[in-house]
């Protein structure tokens, strides 16, 4: 415990010494923090930039270094290194540390942070191939830098030709040639190849380089590479055309063995024109020359699964189900493999987990719990059920319009604030699966939009006629209800529709709809009572904590029963400690407490839960300053100074030195009395060479030494002010002198 105080004490001296461009200082408290956690990635990565900002160059290397190490898939400390190897003049080793930047860059598909630092390897180096390869690739997909993209084609060119690889080399200049047919650069490099005479560097021309620059920061943010052509794409031909893009990169690069080199271009080509079957044999001769690549795996396997070879597929597809590039059409094209051998069984689990990360690679706030519940039903359910399942989850993940579909869906819980939204996203593709229901609600939702509840309401009782089982149906019936004003009967309709799903089974649905009934009856807190304990049967943590405060601030605002609203906001608190809920989630209650005991005049109660809030939101600028205001009121000028500047570090920290300003600034205003304040405001006037306002500050900390009767600090202070050399200096001169001699 002693230690952990120990190294936080550190890391905030640190940061203040760093604020305090005390970089000295700033070294050697990141250096006590390091001997308590030689680990630790933060305190490393202060040292490494205050050593930097000392010269001491070798050492910042050796740190971000040990930092990468800890961290390394964050392209930061490589980049950091990058930099400190250039300006040490070890240029090829900079080269190769940016180019590791990139291809990092790349791997996380952030292509626009990638370019520059591909760009910047080939400067320092000109002869590495890899980022070469990679611009002309990348230079080529896009319209405004396809001239640039016959630049890196000449070099990849030369390049091949010095390493002998000559068909290569022609390779490289007639993709160049296909580019541009009239440029006289790529038609002078062919000519000398053809006639033996080696290939000199050439570099775009300027007026091309400034125009790709240009366009570059004039387009905010920069369109990812293919973004157009992916979005009309279903997710395994997605997950192929990326394949066949890096497939692509392999043949440039020397990561391919000769004799794997020429089936796997052909392999391609067959590929792209859609000639399966010989594809196919071209890509199983390049496995068998021992090209083990996750690309090849799946777009081998792929083919596979459209060849109706199952087992071959099956061989393949399993080895990517992990995959990020790979992972969610592995899993579709294994639900497909499974679903074909009519095992549903298997095939539903494949084909939920494809949706999870369809859900991932969309949403911001996946409903993690409610796909492990989904998941772990799935064996209780009934084939008829799950053969529903997979016949619906199939042509709705298998779609060009996936992504649209996917994330309309998901915004739509969002504005719901539904953040356990599985059972509805099932019983949404459920419903695309009998297209005669799915076409029945979009007119109820028609009418619906129109106000025309009367047609919603029959062709919902149709509906119903139809298929008395169909839920959905009389879900709608409740929604046009309350539309109708008739609030208790949609209540009624929907507690009836939640029974229904608690007899299937379906609890997560049930406590959803459940909840909707509270909406419609705050005051039912026997009802929400019933969601809460349903929640926490089901382990839903974060729903069951917002029914608690939903409960507290009923009894709170509207009841003005300021005790229940306590014992029950403290209820929800201890639950979330207990079920290790997110600590951000207990802010709600925290605050809630905090203002109620500040409404009653528990300053001491109330600053207990705002400094708890503040571990855990050190941001929340509006807790800050209830913390230093309460410890004002409280006469603790020491405690609120203190809590200021663990406000200011942390802003100082995150490189926000402008709010911190205003904050101390505001904070000088309001407590025009606190010399304390008003000497950090005049430290960083003088850091910001606002020197009349910091003397200003300083001239006010003067008179109120003398008031207070602190002869000697005041002239400490005066002292400071006549070595500024003020405009009106002789007259703080006089002062200091009648000071001196009274002293």
């Amino acid at each position: 415990m002693a230690d952990r105080e120990t190294y936080q004490a550190a890391m905030r001296e640190a940061a203040s010494a760093a604020w305090d461009q005390d970089y000295q200082r700033a070294i050697t408290l990141y250096q006590r923090a390091l001997k308590i956690a030689p680990d630790d990635a933060q305190a490393l990565a202060g040292l490494a930039l205050s050593l930097m900002e000392v010269g001491q160059q070798a050492e910042a290397l050796k740190a971000y270094g040990r930092v990468s190490q800890l961290v390394p898939n964050d392209p930061l400390p490589l980049e950091k290194m990058a930099q400190i190897l250039e300006e040490m003049n070890q240029i090829d080793e900079a080269a190769k540390k940016y180019l590791s930047v990139a291809e990092l860059y790349f791997a996380r598909r952030e292509i626009k942070n990638a370019i520059p630092n591909w760009e910047r390897a080939v400067q320092l180096r000109p002869d590495l191939p890899q980022p070469h390869v990679r611009l002309a690739m990348i230079y080529e997909k896009n319209k405004d830098t396809r001239q640039l993209a016959i630049y890196e084609y000449l070099s990849i060119a030369r390049l091949l030709q010095q390493f002998k690889q000559l068909p290569k080399a022609e390779q490289a200049l007639q993709r160049a040639m296909q580019i541009d047919p009239t440029n006289t650069d790529v038609r002078s490099a062919l000519a000398d190849f053809r006639r033996g005479a080696p290939l000199q560097v050439v570099g775009a021309p300027v007026q091309q380089r400034a125009t790709s620059e240009l366009k570059k920061k004039q387009v905010e943010p920069e369109p990812e590479i293919e973004e157009e052509e992916t979005i009309n794409r279903s997710p395994t031909d997605e997950a192929a055309h990326y394949a066949l893009g890096l497939l692509a990169d392999l043949v440039w690069s020397d990561q391919v063995s000769q004799a794997a080199i020429e089936p796997l271009v052909r392999a391609i080509e067959l590929h792209q024109v859609g000639s399966v079957e010989e594809a196919i044999q071209s890509y199983s001769k390049a496995l068998k020359t021992g090209l083990n690549h996750p690309a090849l795996n799946f777009n081998l396997g792929l083919l596979f699964l459209y060849s109706d070879r199952f087992d071959e597929a099956f061989n393949l597809l399993s080895r990517e189900l992990a995959s990020p590039d790979y992972g969610l059409a592995a899993n579709l094209g294994l639900g497909q493999v499974y679903y074909a051998r009519n095992d549903v069984r298997t095939a539903a689990g494949y084909l939920v987990e494809a949706l999870y990360r369809a859900d991932v690679a969309l949403n911001d706030q996946v409903d993690q719990g409610g796909y492990e519940r989904l998941k772990s039903n799935l064996e209780e359910q009934s084939v008829e059920h799950l053969n529903d399942l997979c016949h619906a989850l199939l042509p709705y993940l298998d779609d060009v319009k996936w992504r649209e579909k996917l994330s309309n869906t998901f915004t739509g819980y969002a504005v719901q604030g539904k953040s356990s939204y599985v059972p509805d996203l099932i019983e949404l593709v459920l419903e695309g699966g009998r297209p005669e229901m799915a076409a029945g609600m979009e007119r109820i939702d028609l009418y619906m939009a129109r106000n025309s509840t009367r047609m919603a309401l029959e062709e919902a009782y149709y509906a119903i006629e139809k298929s008395p089982d169909y839920l959905p149906a009389h879900r709608r019936i409740a929604d046009i209800l309350a539309k109708e004003g008739r609030t208790q009967d949609a209540a009624i309709k929907i507690n009836l529709v939640a029974n229904a799903y608690l007899m299937r089974g379906n609890a997560d649905k049930a406590a959803d709809l459940y909840a909707e009934v509270i909406e419609l009856w705050p005051a039912d807190m026997a009802a929400r009572q019933k969601v809460i304990d349903m929640l926490r049967e089901q382990g839903r943590v974060t729903e069951a904590l917002h029914q608690w405060i939903e409960m507290a601030d009923f009894y709170h605002r509207l009841m003005a029963d300021t005790n229940k609203a306590t014992e029950v906001y403290l209820a929800a608190l201890n639950y979330a400690k207990k079920n290790d809920a997110e600590p951000t989630r207990t802010i709600p209650i925290l605050k809630a407490l905090a203002d109620i005991e500040a409404q009653q005049l528990n300053a001491r109660k109330a600053l207990s839960y705002y400094e708890q809030i503040v571990e855990i939101a050190p941001d929340d600028q509006d807790t800050a300053l209830s913390v230093i205001t309460l410890n004002f009121q409280m006469g603790q000028s020491n405690k609120a100074i203190a809590a200021l500047d663990g406000f200011l570090r942390y802003c100082i920290t995150r490189g926000e030195a402008g709010r911190a300003v205003s904050v101390l600034e505001e904070q000088s205003r309001l407590h025009p009395n606190e010399i304390g304040l008003r000497q950090r405001l005049a430290d960083v006037y003088r850091q910001q060479k606002r020197i009349p306002e910091a003397i200003a500050q300083m001239d006010a900390i003067g008179e109120l030494l003398l008031d207070a009767g602190r002869i000697e600090e005041a002239t400490a202070v005066i002292s400071k002010i006549v070595e500024m050399n003020p405009q009106d200096v002789e007259g703080y001169r006089k002062l200091l002198a009648q000071l001196q001699s009274s002293s």
